[in-house]
């Protein structure tokens, strides 16, 4: 009975520590359900399996069609579901896109801008309701704040038409124009607002221009290299930079974009202009950066919450924005946090579902007609696990 009782003892330390370790183990990789039950790849792919056909159907339809070059990742709880690439990098070259290959992110950049503010915030270095001729002087626009930058309330009107035409305020448009060059064709010009600030939601690109001139002034730092030090050498985005023109030979395997299947965009002079555009990625590193985006490696959970909280009346379309980010709401997939990007040929969705955990994220440098729906794209995994629960029962 003596030896029983030991036995049972021995039995339950080490039930104990075992337990432990897993635990440990657990907290170590990702605190996450999916990750508790899952500690096998294998085990992984085997349950997400019936994912992968319908996935690959629906992007395989759009090119067969010619409406789709590009990659696609979805993800949950940052392991990935599926991903593929499909045509060309370079039509004229014929060389097979793969997903290591890097695409101009667009409009998609604007979060990478919100964070590296909120950053400087949490620094005690930037105030959210501070003017922003605190940090730029040239600045020729009384009362708006840092704030109303990041939420699109400014009333700014967008640099790219007026820095565009007429001829003589950029005669050669051969040369690169840069964030400075803006900031003083606005002291020189002091181009018309469309809106008093913080009257209306009114989306514009100068806003994330102007944040990116205020990193650099405020961290002393060109606004590429605080971006690689602060968010992509971090995060590992080892394919991840910022185009600013002079600079092509750094971009990692970067795919051609083009108006059409045969028209290849030209390097624009506006390219030079960052912020609000600029960021060069694949899908793999945008996936670091939104796991990032939950886990505090970044930004602390109180800014994170900042950052995705809706600041405007619900436009038409059932859109909100927040900090660098566009919202919306589903009563099938939950709160949606997301940006496109449109420019020169590419096509962005960055796409987060923060109620399920989940990512999708397509890129693509073909312009050629309609093509997605960011509710659409959001609703294929709910959709398609739906479809495996009721076959399952």
């Amino acid at each position: 009975m003596r030896y029983l009782i030991i036995f049972y003892i021995l039995l339950f330390l080490v039930g104990c520590i075992e337990n432990k370790e897993q635990q440990t183990k657990v907290e170590l990789i990702e605190p996450e359900p999916i990750q508790i039950i899952v500690d096998s790849t294998q085990y992984y792919d085997s349950l997400y399996a019936p994912f992968k056909e319908p996935l690959d159907t629906f992007f395989l339809k759009r090119y067969k069609a010619k409406t789709f070059y590009g990659t696609y990742l979805f993800a949950e709880n940052g392991r990935i579901v599926q991903e593929n690439a499909f045509g060309y990098a370079h039509i004229a070259h014929k060389d097979t896109l793969t997903i290591q290959h890097t695409f101009q992110l667009a409009s998609a950049s604007k979060p990478f801008t919100a964070v590296a503010i909120m950053q400087l915030v949490e620094q005690g270095k930037i105030a959210l309701d501070e003017d922003i001729r605190t940090y730029l002087p040239r600045v020729p626009y009384e009362g708006i704040t840092i704030h109303q930058l990041l939420t699109h309330h400014s009333g700014l009107s967008d640099y790219r038409y007026y820095c565009d035409a007429p001829d003589s305020i950029w005669p050669d448009k051969h040369k690169t124009i840069t964030n400075n060059d803006v900031l003083n064709i606005m002291n020189k010009l002091v181009p018309m607002i469309n809106y008093a600030p913080n009257t209306r939601f009114n989306y514009c690109n100068t806003n994330y221009m102007l944040l990116a001139s205020v990193v650099e002034k405020v961290s002393g730092r060109s606004f590429k290299n605080y971006l690689q030090e602060n968010i992509f050498i971090p995060l590992e985005m080892d394919s991840t930079v910022l185009y600013t023109r002079e600079n092509f030979d750094e971009l990692k395997a970067p795919a051609k974009g083009y108006n059409g299947a045969y028209n290849p965009t030209i390097d624009i002079y506006l390219n030079g202009v960052v912020g609000d555009k600029g960021i060069y990625s694949n899908v793999e590193d945008l996936l670091k950066f939104d796991q990032a985006l939950y886990g505090g490696d970044l930004l602390s959970d109180s800014s994170i919450l900042i950052m995705n909280t809706a600041y405007n009346k619900k436009q038409l379309n059932g859109q909100n924005y927040g900090y660098g980010f566009r919202i919306y709401e589903t009563s099938e997939v939950g709160k949606i946090v997301f940006h496109t990007g449109w420019w020169k040929g590419f096509r962005t969705y960055f796409i987060r579902l923060i109620d399920k955990k989940q990512t999708v994220i397509v890129l693509t440098h073909i312009k050629r007609g309609p093509f997605l729906k960011v509710k659409e794209l959001a609703g294929i995994l709910t959709k398609v696990k739906n479809e495996i629960n009721s076959n399952e029962n």
